[in-house]
C-alpha cells in the first residue's frame, strides 16, 4: 500500500479496530459485530470491522443506511474520531470544530487539517500522536496501569481488555456481563465509605502494588486481579468500626497500646499462612461484625476480581485476623 494513497472510510475502521481491541477477541465476536453494520454500502470483508466501530461510537454513517465505504477520510471525520476514541473530559468532539480542537491537543499538523481528505501516511502521523498523547492508556497495559486510586477513581473491566500477567503472559476479558450484576446483589456499589471518625489516628497502611495472578488449570485459565478501589472501601468501614468501638476509639480519641502504638495494626495483604476464606457479594456487616468480634491485634484485608476463561465471575472480599 502507498502511503501516499487516500484512505477510505472502511480502511479506517479496519484500522480502529485493529488499535482498539484485541484481534482474537474480534475474530471470535464476528458474527455479532458483522450484524452491528446496518449499512448496505459496506463490502463483506469491511463489515466486522464497520460494525465494531458503529457499535463502539467510533464511527457513523450519513443516514439511509449509508455508511460511505469508499468515500475519502476528511481531516474532520478523522479528528472527530480521534477525540471520540481519546474521550478526554471537557474536550467536545465535534465535526465543525474537531479539526480546530486536535490541533490544540497537537494530534494533527495545521497543514493536515487544511486538506479535503487524507492520505494513509497523514493517518499514521495523527494515530501516532494520539497514541503519544499523555493519559492515553496503552493497548496492552499492565495490572498497575489499569488499577487508578485517585480521586475513588476505579478500574472497571470491559471487554477486549488485555491484562499483563504477573508471569508476563497476557490474559484477554471476554465478557464482564456480570460486573455490578451479581444475583445475590442489590446493585451496583455506591461511593467509597466517608469518614464517621478522625481516621488519620489508626494505623495508616501503604496500598498493595496492583497485581494480576494467572492459573491455568483442567477447570479453566483463571485471572485474580487485585482490586485496590474495594480493598479501600473495606479499609475506610474497618477505620468506622473502629470508631464505633470502645476499644478501640474513646472520648474522641483512638486507643493507644502503652507505647503508643495504634491498638490495631493494618495489613492490606493475605499472609501465606493464614487461610482465606473470601465472599461475596460486598456486605459491610461481614467486616464489621468481625471487627466488634475481636477488636484488636493485627488485621489483613485483601480484594481479588475472579476471571474464568475471560469471563468476570465476581468479586472476591477477605479479612482475617490474628
Amino acid at each position: 500500500m502507498c502511503l501516499d494513497s487516500l484512505l477510505t472510510r472502511a480502511e479506517l475502521a479496519v484500522i480502529l479496530s485493529r488499535l482498539t481491541v484485541n484481534q482474537e477477541y474480534l475474530s471470535a465476536e464476528r458474527e455479532f459485530y458483522a450484524g452491528e453494520c446496518q449499512f448496505a454500502d459496506v463490502p463483506d470483508w469491511a463489515a466486522v470491522y464497520v460494525g465494531y466501530c458503529a457499535f463502539n461510537g467510533f464511527m457513523v454513517g450519513y443516514g439511509d443506511d449509508i455508511f460511505g465505504a469508499s468515500d475519502p477520510v476528511t481531516p474532520a471525520a478523522a479528528c472527530t474520531i480521534i477525540l471520540r476514541y481519546l474521550d478526554l473530559p471537557g474536550t467536545p468532539a465535534e465535526y465543525d470544530t474537531a479539526c480546530k480542537t486536535a490541533y490544540e491537543l497537537s494530534l494533527i499538523p495545521q497543514d493536515t487539517a487544511q486538506k479535503t481528505a487524507l492520505t494513509r501516511g497523514e493517518l499514521a502521523v495523527i494515530l501516532y500522536r494520539t497514541l503519544r498523547y499523555e493519559g492515553q492508556p496503552d493497548l496492552q497495559t499492565s495490572a498497575e496501569d489499569k488499577e487508578k486510586t485517585e480521586d475513588d477513581s476505579r478500574y472497571i473491566p470491559q471487554v477486549g481488555d488485555v491484562i499483563r500477567c504477573g508471569d508476563g503472559s497476557d490474559y484477554t476479558i471476554t465478557d464482564v456481563s456480570r460486573y455490578d450484576a451479581n444475583m445475590f446483589a442489590d446493585g451496583p456499589l455506591g461511593p467509597l465509605p466517608e469518614p464517621t471518625c478522625d481516621w488519620s489516628q489508626f494505623d495508616q497502611p501503604e496500598l498493595p502494588a496492583a497485581e494480576a495472578r494467572r492459573f491455568q488449570t483442567e477447570a479453566g485459565d483463571y485471572l485474580f486481579l487485585r482490586n485496590l478501589y474495594e480493598t479501600r472501601r473495606m479499609l475506610y468501614t474497618l477505620y468506622n468500626a473502629m470508631g464505633e468501638n470502645e476499644a478501640t476509639w474513646a472520648n474522641g480519641s483512638a486507643v493507644l497500646r502503652e507505647d503508643g502504638t495504634p491498638w490495631v495494626h493494618i495489613e492490606l495483604t493475605m499472609p501465606e499462612d493464614l487461610t482465606a476464606y473470601p465472599f461475596w457479594p460486598w456486605r459491610e456487616d461481614q467486616v464489621t461484625a468481625f471487627f466488634h468480634s475481636r477488636p484488636g491485634g493485627t488485621f489483613y484485608l485483601e480484594v481479588w476480581d475472579v476471571f474464568a476463561d475471560g469471563i468476570f465471575q465476581r468479586t472476591e472480599y477477605n479479612i482475617r485476623a490474628r
